[in-house]
């Protein structure tokens, strides 16, 4: 993929199995939620005064918006740093990250407890501006607005190329008229998650002794920043390769190991700073033959493993090894996440890295796992839908035929 490829829509047959299957899942996740919205969140959930938040915030937000920072991370190199040649990752990469980020979002609406009351969100004199919350919610609901602004260059130029006259000028008078406010906006998708990533670290520090001492560290913001910008860079090169299995889309081997190397660094960083911090601030006695010592050896495993892959030659020159380091390097990312947010979190804290006894235990609900699942498959339904009907994706060539579905890719765009 280059700086001069030109994304087409994919066409194709838009309900096809793979749809189908995406849409079932959405529907069972769909009842799960009408049932909760009707009978209250008790009957579909595990969550207990203690553990408050399940699995829908430390994976549905957490983790989808970690995901979705593959926008972030590709704007920063190629806007920022000003590397164009990665100009052909943005689209379908702002794409992933304004349907993950809004899925994310939602996944909170279900969580509330009063669901109701969540009108008053937009009434600024309720806003509490004393809670840990209230920056991350503002930061991630205008990042969502913004993200989905920068997907809008897609629809303009889609309809420009229409053969309506109408929908032609429609395209073209507004695709120039956003094009002016892009730089204000780019640097808005930059500020935006800069902020909001940290501040996801930065919630956990006022839970205190409640998160084991091996994670519970001054340094959160900056380790859920490293992090999701690893998650980022190898959620891109999954999604392309992707792509290229599916819609033939170009993937510039080349162009993933550059980026890789830059991924290899973070990964590193990361390492060495959950190395550090831990040596430095005496943490070393809460090493042992314990369950936390296990997953904290397995977290420095999932980010070493792809920092060694994704510097060796061997794993640049193939696209097979480069997908299986990137997968790693988002799965590292996701497990940091959960850990610190849900896995090594107890209720009555932790004494001498032992978790102090509380009455509650927590393990997530099949109406928990169901609604997960279903925002998972309704975003790559809306990935497809919308890269079928207009120009993301950049292809090999405008005549390839799609695996996903049944019918030659044509571009949408062009009728």
């Amino acid at each position: 993929m280059s700086a001069h490829g030109h994304p087409k829509a994919i066409g194709g047959r838009m309900l096809d199995p793979l749809m189908k299957v995406l849409l079932v899942l959405f529907g069972i996740s769909a009842a799960v939620m009408g049932y909760r919205f009707l009978t209250g969140i008790g009957p579909v959930s595990n969550m207990t005064d203690g553990f408050t938040w399940g699995i829908w915030e430390p994976v549905n937000v957490v983790v989808f918006t970690g995901i979705g920072a593959g926008a972030y991370a590709v704007g920063l190199l190629c806007y920022l740093l000003n590397k164009g040649k990665y100009h052909g990752l943005v689209r379908p990469a702002v794409l992933v990250g304004a349907i993950s980020y809004t899925l994310g979002a939602s996944s909170i609406v279900v969580a509330l407890g009063r669901y109701w009351n969540a009108y008053w969100l937009a009434w600024l004199p309720y806003w509490n501006l004393g809670s840990a919350l209230l920056e991350v919610a503002v930061c991630v609901l205008s990042y969502v607005m913004v993200l989905w602004v920068e997907v809008l260059p897609a629809v303009f130029d889609g309809a420009a190329q229409s053969k309506s006259p109408t929908w032609s000028a429609f395209g073209k008078k507004w695709g120039a008229r956003l094009a002016l406010a892009m730089p204000f906006i780019i640097a808005l998708a930059i500020l935006l998650p800069s902020m909001h990533q940290s501040s996801l670290g930065g919630l956990m520090l006022i839970a205190g002794p409640k998160i084991h001492p091996l994670w519970h560290t001054a340094l959160l913001p900056t380790l859920f920043l490293v992090s999701c910008l690893s998650m980022g860079f190898g959620a891109v090169v999954i999604l392309v390769n992707l792509l290229r299995l599916s819609w033939d889309a170009k993937a510039d081997q080349r162009l993933f190991a550059d980026m890789s190397r830059v991924n290899a660094g973070l990964l590193f960083f990361y390492v060495a700073l959950r190395l550090g911090d831990i040596a430095l601030h005496g943490k070393l006695r809460f090493l042992g033959a314990n369950f936390p010592t296990f997953l904290f050896a397995c977290e420095l495993a999932l980010f070493l493993a792809p920092a060694i892959m994704f510097i060796s030659p061997a794993v640049q020159q193939n696209r097979g090894r480069l997908f299986g380091a990137a997968l790693l390097a988002v799965a590292a990312g996701a497990a940091y996440r959960v850990d610190s947010y849900m896995t090594m979190y107890r209720p009555a804290g932790w004494t001498d890295g032992v978790a102090n006894p509380s009455g509650w235990n927590y393990w997530p609900s099949l109406g928990e796992l169901s609604v997960t699942i279903g925002m998972a498959a309704i975003g790559v339904a809306i990935f497809i839908f919308i890269s079928r009907k207009f120009p993301v994706v950049v292809v090999q060539d405008a005549r390839t035929h799609s695996n996903l579905g049944a019918g030659p890719v044509k571009a949408v765009a062009s009728r």
